[in-house]
């Protein structure tokens, strides 16, 4: 019997195009480097993929023992993750998606964030949760005034001065008033010497401005994590500035 080799052979091709590509199993960890509908591009030790998620893909964030559901939006430029996954080519088609909540930290205080990231960012430094305190300093200021007195701006230049030496530093700035007047009336005008201090170190040439946290105002008979509180008025009306760190940055 003779047989039409030719026709054999564009049989196998045809086979070969159509034939999938069997999917590997995959488990690694990669960094987040940018993030679109339904995908992310991360870079693993062996290259550049794609992962590939949905609105049913489980995303855990581990803290020690405790694991809580997250959603997407969680997943951001420079976060560590640990993803498990199907992979075809250079794409994982993520089953599993999860990632440290001290790594979730350090990428928001790195990359700039959303709003609602700092917010979450800003709440931890106040209470004090995860974070050290490197340096600290506190600005007075008049009755009703946010003018920096010199004395203050030299040691506001002191301390941007020395923050880079942190590494992944972060600039926590608090505004106070006394109790007299007005109790919302302070709490705006706490944040404003919060803002005079803010711009200050913005501006002072040694501090990276992406650093430097929103201001907040803590208005009238508060006080900072770790502070004694003020007995005088005038030890109440106060910016206190700190330079803080990560638990887990092992810089000195």
């Amino acid at each position: 019997m003779a047989f039409n080799t030719r026709g054999l052979s564009f049989f196998a091709v045809a086979i070969t195009i159509a034939a999938p590509v069997l999917a590997e199993e995959v488990k690694t960890e990669a960094v987040i480097v940018s993030k679109a509908d339904g995908h992310l591009t991360a870079r693993t030790r062996e290259g550049s993929v794609t992962i590939a998620y949905s609105s049913t893909t489980p995303i855990k964030e581990v803290d020690g023992l405790k694991r809580k559901d997250r959603d997407a939006k969680t997943l951001i430029p420079g976060l560590i993750i640990q993803v498990e996954g199907d992979k075809q080519g250079e794409t994982i088609n993520a089953t599993k998606i999860n990632f440290k909540t001290r790594d979730w930290r350090s990428a928001v205080a790195t990359k700039a964030g959303t709003t609602e990231e700092f917010a979450t960012l800003r709440k931890a430094i106040i209470e004090g949760h995860e974070y050290v305190i490197r340096e600290e300093t506190a600005v007075y200021f008049a009755t009703g005034k946010t003018t920096i007195a010199p004395q203050y701006q030299a040691n506001l230049k002191a301390l941007a001065a020395k923050a880079p030496t942190y590494g992944n530093y972060r600039v926590s700035i608090l505004g106070f008033a006394d109790k007299r007047g007005d109790a919302a009336a302070n709490e705006r005008l706490s944040l404003k010497r919060a803002g005079a201090v803010s711009n200050f170190l913005r501006q002072s040439g040694s501090i990276e401005p992406g650093r430097v946290l929103s201001p907040s105002a803590m208005g009238e008979g508060t006080v900072a994590p770790g502070e004694t509180a003020p007995t005088t008025d005038a030890e109440a009306r106060r910016v206190v500035v700190r330079i803080v760190t990560p638990k887990t940055q092992l810089t000195n």
